[in-house]
């Protein structure tokens, strides 16, 4: 091949490859090769994972964060049986709600003597939670 023939086929094939470009779609193929974005995660739900974390590091966690969350559960669910945790027994609490549970949601309960007690884990709070699903 002639240096002019060897020329023209560089300048072709640019002019293809420039064409190719033009040709293209300016953005990711149709297929979408491309990963889709993981979306965020709402914040309610990173706050109860959260909770759910510090709640098992110690008894006052557990008092102050988890405490007044699950009152609410529960007394929800109480009042739909016509009841309420401030009217209800000792005795009563215990067996609608179980030891644990009615030990740390009961109206008189103090502050934790032993700050660096054990909190509540997260297997002891899934209890908890079937109890009160159960009411």
């Amino acid at each position: 091949m002639t240096l002019l023939a060897e020329i023209a086929v560089v300048v072709l094939a640019g002019i293809g490859m420039a064409t190719c470009f033009v040709l293209l779609p300016d953005g990711p193929p149709a297929g979408g090769r491309r990963r889709k974005p993981v979306p965020e995660r709402p914040t309610p739900l990173v706050e109860l994972e959260r909770l759910v974390v510090t709640a098992g590091t110690s008894a006052v966690q557990a008092h102050a964060y988890l405490r007044p969350r699950l009152i609410k559960v529960a007394s929800y669910r109480l009042a739909a049986r016509g009841q309420t945790l401030e009217q209800m027994s000792d005795a009563t609490g215990r067996e609608l709600l179980g030891d644990r549970l009615w030990d740390l949601v009961r109206p008189e309960r103090p502050f934790p003597e032993d700050r660096r007690g054990p909190g509540v884990a997260p297997q002891e709070l899934d209890a908890m939670l079937e109890m009160l699903e159960r009411l």
